[in-house]
């Protein structure tokens, strides 16, 4: 099935304005707010900061090689896994991590009821949007 949508000013300002709401919605959230401080008190956190670059450089390094074909040694990932740790024990550090995660739960549960309505062409059922947790949810 092919729908083919063409744009009016209307129809372009009605989805502009949901997508208002929406965001709106988000920013309004209380969850969400804790989220989005964890990631301004990391952003404003040089140690921390520089943590977590440590340990992403280290897993960027890693992915390549494995990529490569290369064999990754013992000594490599306990190196990355220490560092991993280390990061994780500065509390601002992990608080971020959790932010990010949290983050891109809500943005693929989004996304997911947003295709629901491309794949099928019709308003999610309630059942649809229990199979995929909302923003609310803790289980992602």
């Amino acid at each position: 099935m092919s729908i083919i949508i063409g744009e009016t000013p209307s129809t372009s300002n009605d989805y502009k304005e949901a997508a208002k709401e929406l965001c709106r919605a988000l920013l309004e959230d209380e969850k969400l707010k804790g989220v989005f401080a964890s990631i301004d008190t990391f952003m404003g956190n040089d140690v921390s900061k520089e943590l977590f670059s440590q340990m992403q450089v280290k897993g960027e390094e890693l992915q390549t090689k494995q990529q490569a074909g290369i064999e990754l040694t013992a000594g490599e990932v306990d190196e990355y896994n220490k560092l991993r740790e280390k990061m994780l024990d500065d509390s601002t550090a992990k608080a971020f991590v959790e932010a990010q995660e949290s983050i891109q739960s809500v943005h693929q549960t989004i996304g997911s009821w947003i295709s629901l309505v491309f794949e099928n062409g019709r308003m999610p059922t309630e059942e649809e949007f229990g199979d995929h947790c909302g923003p609310q949810c803790g289980c992602n």
